[in-house]
């Protein structure tokens, strides 16, 4: 066992004590300034430590008891987290997607992720107040798995299938996904240019999901004001001019 998987708290930064959200929150803190493709070696004792933390969480007897509701109740050492807005109620019928299977040779771990990832991917779908919110996507997307080169392409295409499948569905028609969200999705990915999406999806559905603009802002026409006073002061003007043109040549 080498010194990153005998202590992967100092790698990560925080507490041996930390609970699983703090875990995956320090380690997609630490991959945005240890990333695989400038820091190839410094992204694998990374993730050896994230691997080797989670690990040892799960090798806990009192941990495997309270992982469920560790989710749910995150440690104090972990930084507090926003206040979510409530979430109304969604009066249409819930709708199962189908996720991508994970292909042969993916890591346990890995694995593991992913299934997460997807539950969370369909959980916002569902949710018919928060998936029209920008902030709601932005925190799917801080998800170690759209951080991790390794498994981002993965997560991009369970998020591109799911909004598609959305959009398809007769849910779209009661509460259709806005298009800034589309957007934004785009932006983010970059699916415009992702050849192997197009030829899995076919062109018009792949032109219908990549080809989103944001609307032109709105143009008002403020309404004129009422002129009739410029044209009485004019006319006043006028007349007391000529009155002095008239005294003048008196």
């Amino acid at each position: 066992m080498n010194k990153v998987t005998e202590n992967p708290w100092e790698v990560l930064g925080i507490d041996p004590s930390a609970d699983k959200k703090a875990i995956k929150r320090a380690y997609t803190s630490k991959l945005k300034l240890c990333k695989p493709d400038e820091d190839p070696e410094g992204f694998q004792q990374l993730r050896a430590a994230y691997d080797a933390a989670l690990a040892h969480l799960e090798a806990q007897p009192q941990q495997r008891v309270k992982l469920s509701s560790a989710d749910e109740q995150p440690s104090e050492l972990a930084e507090p987290e926003a206040i979510k807005p409530e979430v109304l109620p969604d009066t249409t019928p819930a709708m199962h997607f189908e996720t991508p299977q994970a292909q042969p040779g993916t890591p346990p771990q890995l694995n593991s992720e992913l299934q997460e990832f997807d539950t969370e991917l369909a959980q916002l779908l569902d949710n018919s107040y928060r998936r029209n919110q920008q902030g709601a996507w932005q925190l799917l997307i801080e998800h170690p798995v759209c951080v991790d080169l390794q498994s981002r392409r993965a997560a991009s295409h369970r998020i591109f299938h799911s909004v598609l499948n959305y959009q398809k569905s007769e849910r779209a028609e009661v509460t259709p996904l806005d298009i800034e969200v589309l957007v934004f999705l785009n932006l983010h990915f970059d699916w415009a240019e992702d050849q192997e999406l197009e030829q899995q999806v076919g062109h018009p559905d792949f032109y219908n999901m990549t080809h989103k603009e944001m609307p032109e802002p709105e143009v008002r026409i403020e309404p004129v004001g009422d002129t009739s006073n410029i044209a009485n002061l004019f006319i006043g003007l006028t007349i007391l001019c000529a009155l002095g043109l008239i005294m003048i040549s008196i």
